[in-house]
This record gives structure tokens, C-alpha cells and sequence, in this order.
């Protein structure tokens, strides 16, 4: 899978080299579908790159183009730069989408800073930006990794209240969260929610849980 979207990239450059060896002028659509493949290539020096030739060439980079490289640099944990430029996008009139805030708020987790991602989340909700699945994966990971335990809990039962189906992996942060806090039988309540909603266990979630059944097995008293 990861080859085939390489050489869809390689495809797409080879392709823009041609049309600009010919003299066709890129727009901004053009610029932001390389920029994407250049950031998820985790190449942010040519992104970087095309981002200053578009500026040069006197076009304007539109959310796409701003989200691309916002998700590039945490992918490569540099949130410095990603808030440089969600800063650059404020400063601007850019407006911010929830691809935006969401990729913003998973490298602040990512980094353990939960305060200054709990605060960029406000800051979306009151700017009228609903949150989507991919930005309830985020938060409900984050919080298990800081063992905000109750607080991924409630967001699981708002997610469920606005009929949105959790993932596995929000089901397997949850588990390897209460099992890590030693709390076996949240850890089976949740694996039997998963299967009521019809969710397939990942490996991760099966080797916890069987893990667990030998720590309650070991935990019985023995008999003589």
C-alpha cells in the first residue's frame, strides 16, 4: 500500500515537471496536491520549498495548502512550525477546518501537552467547527495516554449520544488504559461493547485481554 502511494506521488511529480517544462502556469489546486504528497512523504524540505515558489509566484495558499504542511510537521514532530503556521493562517484570514484543528491537537498530544490541546479544542467548538470521528480517535488516545481515564470515558458517551461509531483503536486506548490502572473488569466491559457495535478486536486488544484473564486467574486463591 505504501508503494503504491509512492508512486502515485512519483507519478504526480513527474507529471508537474512536464507541465512546467512546457510553460503551463500551476494554480493553487496543482501546488497543493504535490505540497500534500511531498508532507506525507514526511519530505518537509521540498514541501517547504514549493510552498515559498508558490508565494513567489504570487499565488495564495488556501486551507488545504496550510493543513497539508500543518500535518507534515507534526508528523515529523516539529510543532513548532505547525503553530507557526496555524498563527500565519489567523494572521492571514485563513479560516481553519477540523482537518486543521485536529492534526494541531494530535501533535500536542502526541507531545503530552494536554492543556494547550484541550484549550485549541475550545477554541474550534467556538468558532462553530463540529468535531468529526478522526478528532474524537485524537482526544480519546490522548487522554488514555495521560490516564484521563474518566475524562476519554465521557467522550466515548458524547460520541455515542450523537450516533458516531467508535473505532477499534478508541476501544483499545480504552482498554490498555484501564488495564494499565489494573482495572480488569472495565477493560472486558468495553471488549463486550466493541463486539455489540459489531467491532473486530485488533491483536493489540486481544493480547491485553488475554492477558488480563491470566492475571485474574493467577489473582484466585489456590486450594490446597
Amino acid at each position: 500500500m505504501q508503494n503504491c502511494k509512492s508512486n502515485k506521488i512519483d507519478l504526480a511529480l513527474e507529471m508537474w515537471h512536464e507541465m512546467k517544462s512546457k510553460g503551463i502556469k500551476m494554480d493553487v489546486t496543482a501546488y497543493s496536491a504535490i505540497i500534500d504528497g511531498f508532507c506525507k512523504r514526511r519530505d518537509m524540505k521540498s514541501a517547504r520549498e514549493l510552498f515559498s515558489e508558490l508565494l513567489e509566484v504570487g499565488l495564495s495558499p488556501n486551507t488545504g495548502v496550510y493543513t497539508s504542511m500543518i500535518c507534515g510537521f507534526r508528523n515529523v514532530n516539529d510543532m513548532e512550525a505547525a503553530i507557526d503556521l496555524h498563527k500565519k493562517m489567523i494572521t492571514e484570514g485563513i479560516p481553519c477546518d477540523v482537518k486543521t484543528y485536529t492534526a494541531l491537537i494530535n501533535g500536542l498530544l502526541r507531545k503530552g501537552d494536554l492543556q494547550s490541546a484541550s484549550d485549541l479544542y475550545s477554541k474550534m467548538l467556538s468558532k462553530g467547527i463540529t468535531p468529526d470521528i478522526n478528532t474524537y480517535t485524537v482526544l480519546i488516545n490522548g487522554l488514555c495516554c495521560k490516564r484521563q481515564l474518566e475524562k476519554a470515558r465521557k467522550t466515548l458517551e458524547y460520541m455515542n449520544r450523537r450516533r458516531m461509531t467508535a473505532r477499534v483503536h478508541i476501544y483499545t486506548a480504552l482498554i490498555v488504559g484501564h488495564f494499565k490502572e489494573g482495572n480488569l473488569q472495565e477493560s472486558f466491559r468495553l471488549h463486550d461493547e466493541m463486539l455489540d457495535k459489531g467491532l473486530v478486536p485488533d491483536d493489540i486488544t486481544c493480547d491485553i485481554l488475554i492477558n488480563g484473564k491470566f492475571k485474574g486467574i493467577s489473582a484466585l486463591p489456590r486450594t490446597s
